[in-house]
Order: C-alpha cells, then structure tokens, then sequence
C-alpha cells in the first residue's frame, strides 16, 4: 500500500508543518503563521464589510451622497457628509439592523420640539422608515433615512445660530452676522456627543437674555397668563413716554414680539465679554457690566428715525478728553459754503469755528469761496464748553464711524424718547463712564478722569485702552428685568417687521428707499444748528438767517 502512494501525497506530507504550528508554537519556533480563514466580506474591502455587519447599506450611502440634485448650502452639506462617512468607511451613525440607535431617537425629538426655541420644526425634514408590510426596508431606504437625519442637524445647527435671516439683507444699519458654525464641525460633535440632543440646545444663544425671553415666550404660546408687559424702559426707573400697551395685550402680538427679539440674540457674538459697554437703542439707555452684573446704568441720546444709530459689535480703543469736532463734509457743504458765498464769517464765530488749509489756520475771508472747491478745506470746533462733542469722546472703530460723546446739550436727556442725534450717541455723565473704564483698564483713580477732563486738561487728549472692552450696541424691544418682568419698548426704526418679513423669505418685500436715503456714516449733529446751546432750534436758526442773510 505504502509503495502505492502517489509522489504527490508524499510531497505534500513531507511539507506539512507539525500540528503544533497551527496551536501554539514555540518562543523562537520561527513558524510561519497560519493563514486566517478566507473572509469574503474582509477581501472586499471596508464597505463592504459594513455591508455584512447587520447594516448592510454602505454602498448605498456612499452612492446616494455622491449623487445628489442639490444646490447651494444644502449641495455643500452632502460633500461635507459625503467626507464625513467615507473616514468612517460609511459606516451609519444613526440606524443600526434593528432601527434608529437610541441617540437618533433623542435627536428627533428635540428637532421636533424646535418651535419651544422659537424655530420651526416643520422646516427640517425628518426621516421615517416605510415599507410593504411584512418586508424590511431597502437598502437605499435605511441610507436615505440615515442622510435625512444628518442633514436635519446640520440645518438645524445653522437656525439655532441664527441663519434664518441675514441681517445685513434687512438693513444696512443691522450689522450683525450670524454666528454660524462650519458644518463638519456640527456633525463631528453631534457623533462625538454623549447626548446629542443636549448638543443641538447648546446651539441656541447662552445669554441669560435669551433664555429669560425663551420662558416668557413659552409661557405666552402656552396661554398662561403674564403680567401687563412694563415699558419702563429707562435707566434708574424713570419712565419711558412710550406708549403704554392695554391691560391685556394680546398674547399672539407679544409673542411674536419676543420671538423676533430672541432671533435678535442669535446674531450677538457667543461671548459679550468679562466687562463691557452695552447700548440698547429702544431703551436709550448706557449700561456697563462685569462679570454678568451691570455696575452702572444711564441714559444715552440716539440716533432719530431717518439718521438711525447702527447696530453692531466693536472694541473700545480710545478715549479722548477735550476733542476737537472735525465738521463733516455735509454740514460743510450745506451751512458753511453758503455763507462764505455771501461773504459772511460771522458763522464762524457764532459757532466758534476754524478753517485750515494744508494743516494751517487761515483767514476764511482771504478765500475767494465763489471758486474754491470746499473739500480741501478742513473746518472745525476747536475744544472748549461750546464744542458739540464736550468734553469727552468715546471711540470704537467702525464702518459707520459711529462714537459715544459728551454733550453741551444735557437738557435733552430729560426727554423720554430721546432719539435726537445722527446715529452717534450722547451720553449723560460721561465723566462716570470714563471712570469706570479707566480703573478697569489701567487703574485710574476718579482723581485722574476729573484732573484730564478739568478745565486745565489737555486738548485732544487722547487715551489708548489696553485691553478688550467690547462696545455692544444693539436693539432689543423686549427684555426681562432681575425681577423677571417682562419690559416691552417701542420699536423706532422698525426693525421688528423687517425681521419678521426675513424670517419669511420676504426680505426683498422691505421697503429700501428711506434707508438710502439715509447718511451712510454717522455724525454727532447733523446741522450746525443742532451745535447751537443757546435755546434755537434749527427752524429759529434759519429763520433768522432768512431773516438777515448777511449775518451769517
């Protein structure tokens, strides 16, 4: 029998390893490992080997993320999920063999409860597993449930930070933006996260404001019963002449109200700062705060209904004690030209005001204005008490070339709405205001702010803050007080109904001629007339000039 062996066999037995090779060889054997068993799912590569996991639609969502009809922000959500499951080997992250996993139930209920933030929830598409009774879905099916979810966070992401409407679309004078986060980014932390639907509410603003304003608003949307909204708006509890509501307004109207002002808050920054300077223009009203508590409140002079004060975010960089007014080129144009036409300075004396041309004072009359081109001429108000912007200037860069300032005006602040200026803000008491910056940021004492702005302090003299002080100027119809009532305040430059014809996809409806028409910087007057403290208005001031032509 042995000799009939085939040569074959005997090779093949000679070349076997011994049986402990495929057990546990010995330390320094040498063996050659033995091959692991075939796997065809292995030999296929990662998707496929998702394919045979239980969830076994990979290729299918590779594919239906690769081809997609879409367009603009939602094409480039499916490139980003596109990129985000393929590092995953397109495994799912929300549907497992046996259903949504756990967290992407959590996910769709808080997506469904949106409108409790003032969302929508019938704005995200949220996915449902269909099929023939008695059969499982499809493939394609559980990989178009499992991108429908991922693309309802990635849209609710950017609603909750604000991208509904863009402010700067609304108005020129809403300069805001949204806050918005880089989708990969969402949809790494909603995988990432524990809880991912305690992530989507992280979304919405921090701001004690908006979480105030949040419970009144579901308060009102749940038909309890709130206080008659207080419009007592301005600081130090003195009442605002705004118009005081009914005994009972209607819910829906103030609803609405704080849903539009909570939209509001979605475009502050995340982080308003440890210290700084918030302007709210419907209140006209200043505060500073640190650390989350106001340390001090006062009343501000805004911008009128024409020349509205903007809305923005800017870090305070200067302060300048005595300044001088450079007049801007429109008063320029529509006061002092004039009357140097006719032959007049007495303007200049009458509103104490200087010329220079290439840096030096001149002689206005040794000018002949009937050819002179205006704009090579700097005029101005050197400091003094009659000097439009007092004794202290405010100054945050910006594009609208908005600042804070002192004032010879003060009696304006007694009035109750006090929108008066050209989009800068005067502020009473400015000297406390200048105190409380400059201790925190240097560590003046109120000795030094009184020797600067004294009568023997120096002219223009101009202060540099070291470290961030955020200005934050906003417009918010609705706040809640430490006591939590709710406080309601007028809306001057309409901005509420161009918010809520944004949140409609109507903002091309908003009406753009008043806008244009309005100055593109703002001025601390917007005639010299205004710069008169003598009791004129600008009506008395033409008035007389009409009057007697050559005296001014």
């Amino acid at each position: 029998m042995l000799r009939r062996l085939p040569l074959l066999a005997v090779i093949v037995g000679l070349l076997a390893p011994p049986a402990w090779a495929a057990e546990n060889p010995p330390s320094g054997a040498g063996a050659p490992p033995a091959a692991a068993p075939a796997d065809p799912a292995a030999d296929a590569g990662p998707s496929a080997a998702a394919a045979q996991s239980g969830n076994g639609f990979a290729k299918e969502l590779a594919d239906r993320l690769a081809t997609t009809g879409a367009t603009g922000v939602e094409r480039e959500d499916h490139s980003v999920l596109a990129a985000f499951y393929a590092a995953r080997q397109n495994e799912p992250l929300w549907l497992t063999a046996a259903g949504p996993t756990p967290a992407a139930e959590a996910v769709i209920a808080e997506i469904r409860r949106a409108d409790d933030w003032g969302l929508e929830a019938s704005a995200f598409q949220l996915p449902t597993l269909s099929s023939s009774p008695g059969s499982e879905p499809t493939r394609a099916q559980r990989a178009d449930w499992e991108i429908a979810l991922s693309l309802a966070i990635l849209k609710y992401a950017r609603h909750a930070r604000g991208s509904r409407a863009d402010p700067a679309t609304l108005s020129k004078f809403l300069d805001r933006k949204p806050p918005l986060l880089e989708p990969q980014q969402v949809i790494e932390a909603a995988a990432k996260a524990d809880a991912p639907d305690a992530y989507l509410r992280s979304l919405h603003p921090q701001h004690s404001q908006f979480a105030a304003l949040r419970q009144k608003y579901l308060a009102l949307r749940a038909g309890q019963p709130i206080p008659p909204a207080d419009q007592d708006g301005a600081a130090g509890g003195e009442r605002s002449a705004q118009p005081q509501p009914p005994a009972a307004a209607p819910s829906a109207r103030n609803a609405r109200k704080l849903l539009l002002n909570m939209e509001a808050w979605r475009w502050m920054p995340e982080s308003l700062g440890d210290f700084y300077i918030w302007i709210n223009i419907p209140e006209f009203t200043l505060r500073v705060v640190k650390d989350g508590k106001i340390i001090h409140a006062e009343r501000v002079v805004v911008g009128k209904r024409d020349t509205p004060t903007p809305v923005l975010s800017q870090d305070l960089e200067q302060i300048i004690f005595h300044p001088s007014w450079g007049v801007p080129e429109s008063i320029k144009r529509q006061d002092v030209l004039p009357s140097l036409i006719r032959g007049s300075t007495r303007l200049f004396t009458f509103y104490h005001l200087r010329i220079q041309r290439s840096g030096r004072d001149i002689d206005p009359a040794s000018v002949d204005w009937s050819t002179a081109d205006m704009r090579n001429f700097h005029v101005y108000q050197p400091p003094g008490e009659n000097n439009v912007l007092g004794n202290i200037k405010f100054r945050f860069p910006n594009k609208h070339d908005v600042y804070m300032h002192d004032t010879p005006q003060k009696n304006l602040f007694n009035a109750d709405v006090r929108a008066f200026s050209h989009g800068c803000m005067r502020v009473r008491n400015p000297e406390r205001l200048a105190e409380l910056v400059l201790a925190e940021d240097q560590g003046w004492p109120a000795s030094r702010v009184a020797a600067a702005i004294g009568p023997g302090g120096v002219a223009n003299n101009q202060v540099n803050i070291v470290r961030k002080i955020p200005v934050h100027i906003t417009y918010f119809t609705a706040a809640v007080d430490t006591d939590g009532k709710l406080k309601l305040f007028a809306d001057i430059y309409d901005h509420e109904s161009k918010i809520a014809l944004g949140l409609e996809g109507k903002a091309h409806l908003i009406a753009r001629w008043k806008e244009d028409k309005a100055p593109a910087r703002a001025e601390a007057i917007g005639s010299l007339a205004e710069a008169s403290n003598d009791g004129f208005g600008k009506k008395d001031w033409t008035r007389r000039a009409l009057m007697n032509p050559g005296s001014f």
